[in-house]
């Protein structure tokens, strides 16, 4: 007997799938038949849901960066956490993600996709910005300090230094190093260099 799922269940069972493959077997080497092995389901359910697999990644794209925001968000805003332990939780977040990009450089970074990169990169950087600010809001010295200027600031700032070769994807030890010089920039900027 065969189990027919919602909808949207369906369809998030998809695009879970699909970035999976995506981010194992490469962009290029993920096919439909591949997403569908996986869930069990006919070429018609997929296009039920998707027109192309380029939709499918767009989609798993948009479902990696919710994750990873929601991710930092709860590194910020966890209260058992000393702040080098959030330090290096997000230093490790972000390690992963380079990481995980690798396997979709080759299209990620062609032209094509170059709105959605911009999109992702908005999102990321606004989904970022609040729980940031309350961290900042927490730990500051100087009270007279806007802590959304500072967040936004910080967080561009991070973005810009990471993604200046972002196609060339740097070793862990490079996102470190520029993590470290963001560290004390921030520390500098707080007035709480002890972190």
């Amino acid at each position: 007997m065969r189990i027919s799922k919602e909808p949207e269940i369906r369809k998030q069972e998809l695009i879970e799938t699909a970035l999976k493959l995506f981010l194992s077997k490469g962009y290029e080497k993920t096919s439909v038949r591949d997403i569908l092995r996986e869930v069990k389901g006919s070429p018609g359910m997929f296009y039920y849901y998707f027109s192309s697999k380029e939709e499918i990644f767009e989609e798993a794209i948009k479902y990696y960066v919710e994750n990873y925001i929601k991710e930092l968000s709860q590194i910020f805003k966890d209260e058992n956490l000393t702040l080098q332990e959030k330090y290096q939780k997000i230093v490790n977040a972000v390690v992963k993600a380079f990481e995980d990009m690798k396997s979709l450089s080759d299209i990620y970074y062609s032209p094509q996709y170059f709105p959605l990169r911009v999109k992702v990169s908005f999102k990321i950087l606004d989904g970022l910005r609040e729980p940031f600010a309350e961290l900042i809001e927490k730990i500051k010295k100087d009270r007279n300090l806007d802590s959304k200027k500072t967040a936004t600031f910080i967080l561009y700032g991070v973005y810009g230094l990471l993604h200046k070769n972002a196609e060339n994807l740097g070793e862990p030890s490079s996102i470190q190093s520029i993590m470290n010089f963001i560290l004390e920039l921030t520390g500098k900027i707080l007035g709480t260099l002890s972190i």
